[in-house]
């Protein structure tokens, strides 16, 4: 490959049509994630019973149209084949010049929607861990060229635990999880709760993501508010906010305590930008000083939350253009860039040439090869170590 080396740290694969009913007892019949076809919305559709869940190709139509919005594709055969197919997704990365890609859930969404209320416990972990198996699968067809996320039943402490030490070392970069469990009626990420979670991903050298959309999105989903919006609207004001949400978490997480105790746990904030980074920093370090949180709260010693985030938090854009200020003070080595593919937020063409160079336009090579380069291969070293992939 010519030009300079990249991790894409943030992509999706498109999950297989029998992913769960190929590795599920047969005996659970519907009640494993499986795909029929919907006449009303003409489409196939995953479902678990009779219950919909969300069409099987959403995020699966790269390329088709340019102006945001896409219809899901019917079938997978109408999907791009670079979507799910790891041979056209290796030469479409050969063709960008992308050497390794990060990889992420696409149908189950980032807060596993269809497992967390299911009513089986054993299903519901069991279809968690049935997915983490399909992408151990997929990855070994082309050794060297992907980490994989691991999913976990993180409303299951004890199985989220049990599974993060089932898989440790098996190639993972870390696991996906939500920065608003809160949201989700489970104890906020200050709670003690979430302790086991945190030290087993640290004991494996697993990072943490909170991938955007990984709260309740139905706060912004109002049917008077859509009414009134259109697909145009509606698109601006959704993404805006779920990024928003990130930053959010973020707040949360800088000030939970968990980074503190924590040390050598690394967190991803994933598909939300960089640009509110400063602000939070500047905000939460200047209360937090003024309220004097580390006399009441000796865990925090004499770090400011911009200190554990430089520590320990990663961030990573797209479609900002990188600036000496997000440099300065989001911090060079907690920079980190994705195109999203195949996903219509993400980079969305085939001039992915032109796309680097408009994000990096003012910025020197070595800031390039550090962004691009560097940061990804020290945060997913271990899962680089595991592949027996060598990165210098």
């Amino acid at each position: 490959m010519s030009g300079p080396r990249i991790i894409d740290t943030d992509t999706h694969v498109i999950e297989a049509p029998d992913l769960w009913t190929a590795r599920l007892p047969e005996s659970w019949g519907d009640r494993r994630l499986h795909i029929e076809w919907n006449p009303d919305r003409n489409l196939e559709m995953w479902c678990i019973g009779d219950r919909p869940v969300k069409p099987a190709w959403s995020g699966a139509a790269y390329g088709r149209r340019t102006d945001g919005f896409e219809d899901p594709p019917a079938t997978r055969g109408h999907a791009h084949p670079a979507t799910w197919d790891i041979g056209e997704r290796v030469r479409l990365m050969d063709r960008w010049g992308i050497e390794m890609a990060v990889l992420y859930p696409n149908v189950a969404g980032f807060t596993f929607d269809p497992f967390v209320d299911y009513p089986d416990p054993e299903i519901s972990a069991a279809h968690v861990s049935a997915y983490n198996d399909w992408l151990l699968e997929w990855i070994r067809h082309a050794p060297g060229r992907f980490i994989p996320m691991m999913a976990v039943a993180y409303w299951d402490i004890p199985r989220a635990t049990a599974e993060v030490e089932r898989l440790a070392g098996a190639g993972f970069g870390g696991i996906v999880t939500t920065g608003a469990p809160h949201q989700h009626d489970l104890p906020p990420l200050r709670h003690p709760h979430w302790d086991p979670l945190w030290s087993a991903c640290q004991d494996a050298g697993l990072t943490v993501s909170f991938h955007v959309a990984n709260g309740d999105i139905s706060l912004e989903m109002q049917p008077d508010r859509l009414a009134l919006e259109g697909d145009d609207i509606k698109e601006a004001r959704v993404s805006t906010a779920l990024y928003l949400e990130n930053a959010k978490q973020t707040t949360d997480l800088l000030l939970s305590g968990v980074l503190a105790r924590f040390p050598n746990l690394r967190f991803a904030i994933v598909e939300s930008g960089m640009g509110w980074v400063p602000f939070v920093l500047e905000n939460v370090d200047q209360r937090f000083k003024r309220n004097r949180v580390n006399r009441q709260h000796p865990e925090f010693g004499d770090l400011l939350p911009s200190d554990l985030f430089r520590r320990q938090v990663f961030v990573n854009f797209w479609f900002e253009e990188l600036c000496d200020f997000h440099v300065e003070r989001v911090g060079l080595e907690n920079l980190l860039f994705e195109t999203d593919f195949p996903h219509n937020t993400g980079i969305y063409n085939e001039h992915f040439e032109d796309t680097l160079q408009v994000a990096f336009r003012s910025q020197p090579d070595e800031v390039r090869h550090t962004i691009l380069w560097d940061n990804p291969a020290r945060l997913y070293g271990h899962a680089l170590a595991a592949q027996g992939v060598t990165v210098n």
